[in-house]
């Protein structure tokens, strides 16, 4: 693999190994934005939302002591949400997406806060963007754990995404929102500096207890299996 260019984020597959221009996806806000292109919706069938969990691999590095760790990974687990709007309804939508990301951190006990961006902190699909920052004891500093971001029809253009509106036979450019469900690293540097006890141990937030077997603690493994030397016995045979 190898990055073109001082600032690319992305990942390329070596040309002498692997036919044609390949990278390594981001996100899968690129697969789920690709499902959709070339497509004309009607207004009624809006807002769509599509969400999807995919290995995402960035070339992105930091030389920021805070950002050691699993807090800035290069292959990490993400579930992302993407929904394609008419154009009146894409804030209203990036809301929706705004609060269920929200309702999520406060089900997990998480202390958080909410940034609506400024111009100057936008990337150029986006036309508004909040960022969710959880407080991460270890780091003593807020970290971000999610995003949403609408991003008009800066996308729809590119992918030939439309919808028919009510009022007119000739299709628009639809708009398009994407936010971020669960970063599975940063997520579990939030839970388990916040849940971290005095001896060590993490208590396991009730949400997520149902998928650790009922567990409600988190203790050092001491089911571990007793390991047996066996002396291999080989059967001669005579020929």
């Amino acid at each position: 693999m190898k990055v073109d260019g001082d600032r690319t984020q992305i990942y390329r597959l070596d040309q002498q190994l692997y036919e044609g221009d390949l990278c390594l996806s981001g996100t899968s806000e690129m697969a789920l934005a690709a499902f959709v292109m070339n497509r004309t919706f009607r207004a009624e069938e809006l807002p769509l939302r599509l969400a999807a969990v995919s290995r995402c691999y960035r070339a992105e590095t930091s030389g920021l002591s805070d950002e050691k760790g699993v807090y800035r990974v290069h292959q990490f687990t993400k579930v992302e949400m993407f929904g394609v709007s008419t154009r009146e309804n894409s804030s209203e939508l990036l809301e929706e997406m705004r609060e269920l990301e929200e309702e999520m951190f406060e089900s997990l006990g998480l202390h958080f806060q909410t940034l609506d961006m400024p111009p100057h902190e936008l990337g150029a699909p986006a036309f508004r963007k909040y960022d969710i920052e959880a407080w991460m004891p270890g780091r003593n500093m807020y970290g971000e754990i999610s995003s949403c971001s609408d991003c008009t029809d800066y996308q729809s253009r590119r992918l030939n995404i439309k919808y028919l509106p009510h009022s007119s036979t000739a299709p628009l450019h639809a708009h398009t929102v994407n936010g971020t469900a669960c970063a599975v690293p940063r997520m579990l540097i939030a839970l388990l500096e916040t849940y971290q006890q005095a001896d060590g141990t993490v208590a396991v937030p009730e949400p997520l207890q149902h998928y650790l077997r009922n567990k409600s603690l988190i203790t050092l493994n001491s089911d571990v299996p007793v390991m047996k030397y066996i002396k291999s016995k080989h059967i001669s045979k005579k020929y």
